[in-house]
């Protein structure tokens, strides 16, 4: 990992360099521009983000884990 980048920290799911929930915006604008036009891939990598998230935040609604990891991926 190199400084400032924006990767989660769990068991909280926060941006370890922002502190914001992740994927913050800035993680969002760096996984959209490593997976190009492939959203598709980008949406299942998020998938599988959401389903380790989910067993972590507990607290989180299935509506809110949807908004924060998958909503974002759709062109």
């Amino acid at each position: 990992m190199t400084e400032g980048e924006h990767t989660p920290a769990r068991p909280a799911w926060t941006c370890v360099a922002c502190s914001r929930d992740w994927p913050c915006e800035p993680a969002r604008v760096q996984l959209i521009g490593e997976y190009g036009e492939q959203r598709v891939n980008l949406a299942v990598y998020m998938a599988t983000q959401l389903g380790h998230a989910a067993g972590e935040l507990t607290h989180a609604s299935p509506t809110e884990l949807y908004q924060r990891f998958i909503a974002w991926t759709r062109p």
